[in-house]
């Protein structure tokens, strides 16, 4: 959808502020690249735990998370600013999947069927309720404000997934202030009933859903948008702004 959009509606979008506020982040590019790195360092520790259980997937995110790291690191200082918001999504989305995979271990799943289908599905949810966000966000600056129903759907997802966060965070804190007498509850469920499991299932579906999804919430459809078209028109948005090719791009 962006490909139609011409460089006077990409001047429109991106003030000259912007640009210079962009070309001034660029001196402190080493911050960006520590907070990337640290990121990944992070990430990898929590998928280490599924090795247990799954050593061939710790060793894929590992293998993820170095691409992007060096992916990120060959990139001129200009576009590791513009990217650097979609590259820390991708180092959490990429963390949040592998992590989750460690609740997914099934006796009967001899070939590790189960985590397999959850990572593809994982991404694959998340890149779907990005691409909405990313097209409502597109549509609202670049062709009409009226609504409709995938940007509908797409933010009413984002705002679940908001109040998803703080229930998450409401129910942690509450858990370290009532954890001595929530331990000695007795959750023994006896003869559950069907109707107990299946309720116990959705709710664990859910919550499987919500931390998936959860990373999406730290990409920013307006600096991924911006971004692309800074990259699409770099050499004009140049020349406007009077830089040098030097000025502009800088060293690796």
């Amino acid at each position: 959808m962006m490909k139609n959009v011409s460089y006077e509606e990409a001047r429109h979008a991106i003030s000259p502020k912007e640009i210079e506020q962009l070309n001034t982040k660029k001196k402190h590019i080493s911050g960006y690249i520590g907070k990337i790195a640290g990121s990944i360092l992070f990430a990898l520790l929590l998928c280490l735990p599924a090795i247990n259980y799954y050593p061939i997937y710790p060793t894929v995110a590992c293998i993820l998370l170095g691409g992007l790291l060096i992916k990120y690191v060959a990139l001129k200082p200009i576009f590791k600013v513009t990217n650097y918001n979609l590259v820390l999504y991708l180092v959490w989305q990429t963390a949040a999947i592998f992590f989750m995979i460690v609740f997914l271990r099934v006796e009967a799943d001899r070939y590790h069927l189960i985590p397999l289908v959850y990572i593809i599905l994982g991404y694959g949810g998340s890149i779907l309720l990005i691409r909405a966000r990313v097209n409502t966000y597109v549509k609202e600056i670049f062709e009409t404000t009226a609504k409709s129903g995938k940007r509908v759907f797409s933010n009413t997802i984002t705002k679940i997934l908001g109040a998803f966060l703080v229930i998450v965070v409401v129910a942690v804190l509450f858990y370290r202030g009532n954890k001595w007498w929530l331990m000695n509850i007795d959750a023994s469920v006896g003869n559950s009933s069907f109707l107990e499991y299946a309720v116990w299932g959705v709710g664990l579906l859910a919550l499987l859903i919500g931390f998936t999804l959860l990373p999406t919430l730290l990409f920013s459809p307006p600096q991924y948008v911006k971004a692309r078209l800074i990259e699409k028109y770099a050499e004009e948005f140049r020349k406007t702004a009077n830089f040098t090719e030097k000025e502009w791009y800088g060293e690796k």
